[in-house]
């Protein structure tokens, strides 16, 4: 079952390399100076062009990863999206997958609000500088969603009037709140730990609540990029930052929101997105809780509904960012 709320509705680095159904690993430099691995899935053209007659993409998607993992681990997310006619690019965040860093290291937020402007302008391809631009979606999952979310939140203003407006927000399982159960003690405890002993080890991402698949669980467990030791306790502190600055800043927020999530979720807390949903400023967001699923709802057992709804939601949103960009 599945419960739904919705309310009515020139890149200086160059773009990544193209490649082929794997991606690719090239790289985008941050403003202060970080080469990340970044990848792109462009739509499959023979699928696309057929079945869209389009001489572009239906719409890019500009994808953060969540805590831990990296940017591989989103191909059969970017096989679906393809043949939809929809481009995906994304980066590993500093620390993550193939990009440099101490492993789950951030000392501020901020850093990671640096590597999603990064990954937007590669997004942007300097080689549709004739106007022929789709419209640019960014996505974020789980820790990705609060930086997607802030970004958005805090720095939307400046890149649009460099690079024009993003089409849409998207959160997958977004980490928008602490659990409900966290007393606020040991929220402020581990504020204070952070900035004490900003290594210590906080906590780790237990691969068995990420879906209901043991396929994709020890998918996860063997993969030599997922990191599966602890999360020092200075990204944790940053990660709770982001969300006191998301809960002050979301009224103002805009443009079209989709956010969706598992309500068996143990690693990010579903009732953040409710708050999120019903307190965001846009006049377009949707909400989807999705029962019995867990924290990767594009992973689990309902995953092909969950990427159907996706794509709809963002062919329905570029045909209205294009429509409104011919006026």
């Amino acid at each position: 079952m599945v419960s739904s709320v919705e309310r009515s509705p020139a890149h200086q680095n160059g773009a990544p390399p193209r490649a082929g159904r794997r991606g690719h690993t090239g790289t985008v430099r941050t403003a202060d100076g970080v080469e990340l691995a970044c990848y792109r899935w462009p739509a499959a053209s023979a699928a696309a062009t057929a079945a869209y007659r389009e001489p572009r993409p239906r719409a890019t998607v500009a994808l953060l990863h969540g805590l831990a993992e990296h940017a591989g681990r989103y191909a059969p997310l970017a096989e679906c999206l393809n043949a939809a006619g929809i481009e995906l690019v994304a980066i590993d965040l500093r620390g993550h997958g193939r990009s440099p860093g101490k492993r789950t290291w951030v000392a501020r937020i901020d850093d990671y609000l640096s590597d999603a402007q990064a990954l937007l302008d590669a997004a942007r391809d300097p080689e549709r500088s004739d106007g022929s631009e789709p419209p640019l979606f960014l996505m974020g999952h789980s820790m990705g969603g609060a930086i997607a979310a802030l970004f958005a939140i805090e720095r939307l203003a400046d890149f649009a009037e460099r690079n024009g407006p993003l089409a849409g927000l998207i959160l997958s399982s977004p980490a928008l709140a602490p659990g409900h159960d966290v007393p606020r003690w040991k929220i402020a405890a581990s504020r204070f730990v952070s900035r004490v002993w900003p290594s210590f080890p906080a906590m780790k991402v237990e691969p068995a609540l990420l879906a209901r698949d043991e396929t994709v669980v020890e998918a996860n467990r063997r993969d030599p990029l997922v990191h599966h030791g602890n999360i020092p306790a200075r990204t944790g502190a940053g990660i709770l930052d982001a969300m006191a600055r998301i809960e002050r800043g979301r009224a103002a927020l805009r443009l079209p929101v989709l956010v969706y999530h598992g309500s068996e979720d143990k690693l990010t807390e579903p009732l953040g997105s409710r708050a999120f949903a019903a307190q965001v400023g846009s006049p377009d967001c949707t909400l989807t809780i999705y029962e019995g699923s867990y924290h990767e709802t594009m992973n689990d057992l309902d995953r092909e509904r969950v990427i159907e709804a996706l794509i709809d939601w963002i062919k329905h949103r570029s045909s209205a960012s294009s429509a409104s960009a011919s006026r």
